[in-house]
């Protein structure tokens, strides 16, 4: 069993102060069991201000972490705020760390990474954690290839670090006290963990142009769909005219692709290059049959409602970890804090959680066998239930 135990403060200049206020409410002492682990979410000025450095040290374990924007946590939420999520337990054992520079060479640190944490656990790792970087040469899918080549497949959960600044500056991870703007942190779980892994899916009625299939594509880049340019596709359907994506910019209009193993992912476009391609963020491999969606505030919240009630349907919650793609924080507009609304109506008083906004997802889908496959997400919001 995994008990969590959440603590914040917005007190971001004196470390002091802010070190008391998130020891006074974990109340480690009555509370902590024999293993545990930090798990930290907070705004980008706690660490210009040295506060998350602060309250890590003071916390007696390993702690992982990552930048993000807006922060929900039992009883709290907002933009300025540090989160703290402790994960503790007498018959679970954790291991963390952080990699070595993973941007010219992202196999090996990571590989290393994986064997350090394997060899200080009793028996194989049963659940891993990670927070990534945003890396412009690397994408959240290598990272997953990665670390299933050397795991087995073991089920794994995370986030790609995200910052309020809408150019992605200022993304650091984060292991005891230090800030890293190329490094992958990694927790690793042995033990009997049983979790419960939720995806927000796209209902049926938001799909607005269904079983296209991608016929050229490079990493990101989709070149043609069916055969056809793509900027000549989008245009054909509608959601393009002269290059330009209609139905409220680019980012509105999530992909839904259903790889060759029968899972599903979706795929936030960001951009379209000069000469025609989409960008998106995240692999879109050929062969992979794409839908073409459309999403806005309603949708968000909606689906939110519809997650959370999910998971309090799951026996003996006791802690959830979850993270909201940036794409749909930015469908609310200036209403950023809609979505954690919603979690909290539900989950206050109920459930100990922590949300963050992530810059691309990480979470495992089931195939249509039922095995759990890792895979990495745009526009979603996931949920890790212990």
């Amino acid at each position: 069993m995994i008990k969590m135990i959440t603590a914040s403060t917005r007190e971001i200049d004196d470390c002091e102060i802010a070190v008391q206020e998130i020891l006074e409410q974990l109340n480690l002492g009555e509370r902590g069991l024999t293993h545990s682990i930090g798990l930290m979410n907070f705004h980008a000025e706690f660490l210009e201000t040295g506060v998350a450095r602060e309250v890590s040290d003071a916390l007696p374990f390993d702690v992982v972490g990552c930048t993000t924007s807006n922060i929900a946590i039992s009883g709290d939420m907002g933009d300025l705020i540090l989160s703290a999520a402790v994960l503790t337990s007498d018959d679970i054992s954790f291991a963390a760390g952080i990699t070595g520079p993973i941007r010219e060479n992202s196999k090996t640190p990571i590989g290393e990474l994986y064997s350090r944490l394997r060899d200080a656990l009793p028996e194989k790792p049963s659940l891993l954690y990670a927070l990534a970087p945003i890396l412009h040469n690397i994408g959240g899918d290598e990272f997953i290839e990665i670390i299933d080549e050397f795991s087995g497949g073991v089920p794994l959960f995370g986030s790609l670090a995200f910052t309020h600044k809408s150019d992605f500056s200022g993304v650091y991870t984060f292991f005891n006290g230090e800030h890293y703007g190329d490094a992958l942190a990694l927790v690793a779980m042995s033990g009997d963990v049983n979790p419960t892994f939720l995806k927000t899916s796209l209902p049926e009625e938001r799909v607005i142009r269904r079983k296209a299939v991608i016929t050229e594509s490079k990493k990101n880049a989709i070149r043609s769909i069916n055969g056809i340019p793509v900027h000549e596709y989008l245009e054909s359907i509608g959601l393009a005219e002269n290059g330009q994506i209609n139905r409220g910019g680019i980012g509105s209009i999530p992909l839904i692709l259903t790889l060759e193993d029968k899972s599903q992912v979706e795929r936030s476009p960001y951009a379209m290059t000069e000469d025609g391609g989409l960008l998106c963020y995240g692999s879109v491999p050929v062969n992979a049959i794409v839908d073409f969606a459309y999403g806005d505030k309603n949708y968000v919240l909606q689906s939110a409602r519809e997650t959370m009630n999910d998971a309090l349907k799951t026996q003996n919650a006791l802690g959830m970890m979850i993270f909201s793609c940036a794409a749909r924080r930015y469908l609310l507009g200036s209403d950023d804090n809609a979505e954690m609304n919603e979690v909290a109506k539900q989950l206050d008083g109920v459930c100990k959680y922590q949300f963050g906004y992530s810059g691309g997802e990480i979470c495992p889908v089931p195939r249509p066998d039922g095995k759990l496959v890792n895979r990495f997400h745009n526009y979603s919001l996931i949920t890790c239930i212990i």
